[in-house]
């Protein structure tokens, strides 16, 4: 009977959570734009700084591009998969970023860093160059055009054009690359909150980024240089927030900007959850390893079609039917904003200086009306490491990054098209961290017809150093199991 209670409870819960969870069926959030107001922009976007242009969704504005300082975080980064001339597979990455210190009135003295990444895809090595400093400082940046220098690194243009040049001194690998956007920008969270993105309790962001850029230059590694092609993806990200405290109230007005933006989202993506199915077997699970934080996924696919994958990490929501946000391109035009996801941990790595564990190799399966497309992350590199406490000891809340990079396998299909599709993806995970709090996890499934009949549920607790686990199923095939084992604690 209590079994049969509590399985009566978590089935109850996990269809009310699936009722509140974001789902975001996709929207087309571009219009194509004739040649001719193509050719007009690029001209009109160098002679007039306050030009309204006739599809803002995709227009960025000189003011979009260049710093919005003083604020609490901005970010410029690319990224970029290359082959060398010798036929080797390389990646290459840079982010420029600065954080300042918020106040209840102000922003204050804080850090900046510039972080280049190089990864050899043939012999799964990375080498991972770190510098950081008070802000304002070594760090210059521009209004109205991407200006940014950081000692010797460097990255310079205006939409579509820009030139990246970074120096490694560390591994002695230089950078020298030069971008052409051939896709449309994109803002994130374009239609939910008008690109105002809610962050804990203390303010609004904007971020856009555009997803496909073609890429010429040179690297050069301990002398050697090598003349390199390939694709790019780059971001900016501005926000009027505590970054490194999130859930620090500095004063009603944040507090009711952040509520704001939050419940008209949830508003907007409940509405929207509404006109989706269940297409998959029904399962919760939860880990307090996914309470807050993100993870952040470029893809490039061999036909030029391009996505970013943006899954907040929150509610503690580990895999299944969880909040992720696809933004897919065909034509580097037209973006379509997709939320009815379902993500699955195929292989997860335990990181023990953290104590959490980290999705390495994964699955989504994307709905929305006739359209339907299921991709396979492999990871094909090791994950570079950052902690925040090895920059600033003294923050109230420790977080963690990871990058890797690798290979996506899968199928896109609609009405009219059924595709296999192979392509190449790199991935940013982060996490904010609990300083007592260690690893703890609880998953349930349910299989309901036509998938079979049964649930399993599994509970790990680092604390206890202890692993529960029940599963009674009748269909495919009848299966009783119980068991308790020690679990590893760090």
């Amino acid at each position: 009977m209590y079994m049969l209670r509590t399985i009566t409870i978590l089935l109850a819960f996990f269809i009310i959570l699936q009722g509140l969870t974001p789902i975001i069926p996709s929207q087309k959030i571009n219009k194509k734009i004739s040649t001719q107001k193509k050719n007009q922009f690029k001209t009109e976007y160098r002679s007039n700084k306050n030009i309204d242009y006739p599809n803002a969704t995709t227009i960025l504005k000189p003011t979009d591009e260049g710093n919005h300082f003083p604020c609490g975080y901005e970010l410029w980064c690319y990224h970029a998969t290359l082959t060398l001339e010798n036929g080797e597979h390389w990646d290459s990455a840079a982010t420029f970023v600065y954080f300042m210190n918020k106040t209840i009135n102000k922003y204050t003295k804080g850090l900046s860093w510039l972080r280049i990444r190089h990864w050899n895809r043939e012999i799964n090595k990375y080498y991972d160059y770190f510098q950081y400093d008070p802000f304002p400082g070594v760090f210059n940046t521009t209004k109205n055009v991407v200006n940014l220098s950081y000692y010797n690194s460097s990255i310079r243009g205006v939409y579509p054009d820009y030139h990246a040049y970074c120096e490694d001194t560390k591994y002695n690998i230089t950078s020298n690359l030069f971008f052409h956007a051939i896709s449309y920008p994109c803002w994130l969270f374009n239609q939910t909150t008008n690109r105002k993105l809610p962050w804990g309790f203390t303010g609004r962001a904007k971020v856009y980024f555009i997803p496909l850029i073609q890429v010429n230059g040179t690297i050069t590694v301990n002398g050697i240089a090598y003349n390199v092609s390939g694709h790019a993806y780059f971001e900016h990200d501005f926000a009027w927030v505590d970054f490194a405290d999130p859930f620090t109230i500095h004063s009603p007005e944040d507090f009711i900007i952040s509520a704001a933006l939050t419940l008209k989202s949830a508003k907007w993506l409940i509405k929207e959850s509404l006109k989706n199915k269940f297409r998959e077997p029904l399962s919760l699970h939860r880990s307090n390893d996914y309470m807050f934080g993100w993870c952040w996924s470029w893809v490039v696919f061999d036909n030029n079609w391009s996505m970013v994958i943006f899954r907040p990490t929150i509610l503690g929501i580990s895999k299944g039917r969880v909040p992720i946000f696809v933004y897919l391109t065909k034509d580097q035009q037209n973006f379509y904003e997709i939320g009815n996801i379902y993500w699955n941990n195929k292989k997860e790595k335990y990181i023990q200086k953290a104590d959490i564990y980290l999705p390495v190799d994964f699955e989504i399966a994307v709905y929305r009306d006739d359209m339907e497309f299921k991709f396979s992350f492999t990871a094909t590199t090791e994950n570079t490491e950052l902690y925040s406490k090895d920059v600033a000891p003294n923050n109230k809340r420790e977080s963690c990054t990871f990058y890797t990079c690798g290979k996506v396998q899968g199928y896109y299909k609609d009405n009219k098209s059924n595709i296999t599709l192979n392509g190449s993806y790199a991935i940013e995970q982060s996490r904010w961290l609990s300083k007592l709090d260690k690893h703890r996890s609880f998953d349930v499934e349910v299989l309901i017809p036509p998938h079979g009949l049964g649930i399993s549920i599994r509970r790990i607790n680092h604390y206890l150093s202890v692993e529960r686990f029940f599963k009674f199923t009748i269909k495919p095939r009848f299966e009783l199991q119980f068991y308790i084992r020690n679990s590893p604690s760090q």
